[in-house]
């Protein structure tokens, strides 16, 4: 095989350029934008450069889509340009609608992210062929853009290593610095820059030629022969015995067997649409029929999907992975009815539902992130006020202590909702913000545990057990401090680990700890030269800790109650902490993580 040269890897890439414009300028703009963001150093900041990460990588499949669609039904180049137009336009509004303090706020505006590409993904898949018949062409379309994901995948990924390891031998064979963080852009720029447009570059310039394409790559059917559809008869066989269970046993289906249903029917229907240009040879009539019984088997197990998913929503309520397993439990009854109904049977069918699903289940008051949020909302607020902690719409401190069980549930929904939502919606139920600070348009919440403590109640890690717990305590982020005879401030980190070890180089600090994350050790360095050192215990504060404020969690402690000071030789440090985390066993605590910050300053002769 010869292999390109450079001038011919040079035009290739212009070529790709000139047919895909928009789409290579939207990925090197998202990629610019994230390379800035990986360069800062510090803590995540508000930034602008957020939305434009997130509305190029919403972008590029979609004018990518576009400039096919347009090559392919041969469109005008004004309706062309116009079309791309819109597609930016569509981006920037989609921008618009994240915050730009995405680092810190719910993961919902992630997973929206996900279904978006993801859909406009499947879009690139099937609209360019919505009005061609010829379904050899379209296969081998689709084999295409597989393929080049495929390919683009793997030379990003061999690319990527390699430039590692050289950065890695200029680091230490020849003393140059490379800061961690570089390995991260090379793989953001690599993945950003060099892989979309690759990908590009490697689409046939003549999408009508692929009907006339009748060659087969025979390690495609070797794969889907020997490979798929043993995977899918062993998963017929593990389902089906499970099916003889439930009858015998009349016992309800366990949610876990949804994810194993979904997946005997990915790998069914990707063998399937694998083998699909070979269904009309006389040597391959098998796979006809196997396609056709392949939708008659499922039926049984569409039928188990909705029990066990129902069963779970029944008890937990509705989250994104229940709704979407219901949704896909809906999209296989329609291509069932279609693939054993319909005479046509195009497979434009599968990706073109599977597009239009995405788009209808990720907006509106029936998708699932409106039905999700109000369904785990409702299960709250029925706990809260079956314990009287929700009375006349407002949280009440002051309750009976709940117990170890529906602490633990109403921990969990907290934690969803935390992670996933936020907590705007229950917010009318506090007279505090639980906005983690006072910046105005800002999306970061305080953290569960938190909210927890603001109702009075402990808060419980979905995977703890009742002979375990947790103690939080937190200061009280609306509280003053005076820092009289400290001249500097430093933001410490969260300590989470044993031996953890953290430098501050331009204050010359060093934070660490040994086996007892308990103890900190603060060292002093000059001239990169250690001069004084000193430890800060805090157990004795977490023991008065206790003794005020009870085992369990407590919130909004004065920030006085929660500071120790040290001093050496040459420096005293008083360390103000934000929240304290301790894991309760039998009748031991431990220490497991805090955070805060440090006020240090030099003494006199230093």
């Amino acid at each position: 095989m010869k292999l390109p040269s450079v001038s011919q890897i040079v035009d290739d890439a212009r070529r790709s350029f000139a047919r895909y414009p928009f789409a290579v300028l939207d990925a090197v703009i998202g990629t610019s934008c994230a390379l800035v963001l990986i360069d800062h150093e510090g803590p995540p900041q508000s930034t602008f450069l957020f939305q434009v990460v997130f509305a190029a990588v919403f972008g590029f499949p979609l004018l990518a889509a576009l400039a096919l669609s347009a090559r392919k039904q041969h469109w005008s180049s004004s309706w062309a340009l116009t079309a791309q137009i819109a597609g930016i336009a569509l981006s920037v509004v989609y921008g618009l609608t994240v915050p730009p303090d995405i680092a810190g706020a719910p993961a919902i505006h992630v997973i929206r992210l996900a279904m978006l590409t993801a859909a406009w993904v499947l879009f690139a898949f099937w609209f360019p062929y919505l009005a061609h018949q010829n379904e050899r062409g379209y296969w081998q379309y689709g084999k295409t853009l597989v393929m080049r994901v495929v390919t683009a995948f793997i030379y990003s990924a061999v690319m990527w290593i390699g430039l590692s390891i050289a950065l890695a031998a200029l680091d230490n064979l020849f003393g140059v610095e490379i800061p961690p963080r570089r390995y991260g852009e090379l793989w953001v720029l690599v993945t950003g820059v060099f892989a979309p447009w690759f990908f590009l570059a490697g689409i046939p310039e003549d999408l009508d030629g692929l009907d006339e394409i009748t060659t087969y790559p025979k390690g495609l059917k070797v794969f889907a022969q020997y490979v798929l559809y043993p995977l899918v008869f062993l998963y017929w066989v593990i389902l089906y015995a499970y099916i003889g269970k439930i009858l015998l046993a009349w016992d309800w289906p366990q949610g876990w067997v949804s994810k194993l249903i979904l997946g005997f029917v990915a790998t069914g229907l990707t063998a399937s649409l694998l083998l699909h240009p070979l269904r009309e040879r006389a040597e391959n009539l098998w796979i006809a029929k196997a396609s056709r019984w392949f939708y008659y088997i499922i039926i049984p197990l569409i039928v188990m999907l909705f029990l066990a998913v129902g069963r779970r929503t029944s008890d937990y309520g509705y989250t994104e992975g229940r709704y979407l397993a219901i949704a896909a439990g809906v999209w296989l009854c329609v291509i069932t009815l279609y693939y054993l109904v319909s005479a046509k049977k195009r497979i434009l069918f599968i990706p073109a539902t599977l597009c239009l699903g995405l788009f209808v289940v990720t907006f509106g008051p029936w998708g699932m992130f409106a039905i999700s949020e109000q369904s785990q909302i409702q299960r709250l607020e029925n706990l809260l006020t079956k314990n009287h902690v929700l009375v006349g719409g407002q949280v009440q401190r002051d309750h009976d202590t709940l117990s170890y069980d529906a602490s633990r549930e109403i921990s969990s929904i907290l934690t969803y909702l935390g992670e996933v939502h936020g907590f705007g919606r229950i917010q009318a139920w506090f007279s505090r913000s639980l906005l983690a600070d006072s910046v105005r348009g800002t999306s970061r919440y305080k953290d569960a545990a938190t909210v927890a403590q603001l109702m009075g109640i402990e808060y419980i890690r979905v995977w703890q057990n009742s002979t375990t717990g947790w103690t939080n305590f937190t200061s009280d982020p609306e509280g003053t401090l005076a820092l009289d005879g400290y001249s500097h401030l430093l933001k410490a980190p969260r300590i989470y680990a044993p031996k953890t070890r953290r430098e501050f180089p331009g204050s010359g600090i060093t934070l660490s700890v040994g086996e007892d994350v308990g103890v900190l050790a603060v060292t002093f360095s000059r001239s990169g030269q250690n001069v004084d050192s000193l430890e800060a215990n805090l157990h004795p504060l977490v023991e008065k800790l206790t003794t005020d404020y009870g085992k369990s969690s407590a919130g909004h402690i004065p920030p006085e109650k929660m500071c120790i000071t040290a001093a050496c030789a040459s420096s005293k440090v008083k360390i103000m902490l934000s929240s304290i985390s301790m894991q309760r066993r039998d009748k031991t605590s431990k220490i497991v993580s805090y955070e805060g910050e440090m006020a240090y300053t030099l003494l006199p002769g230093n």
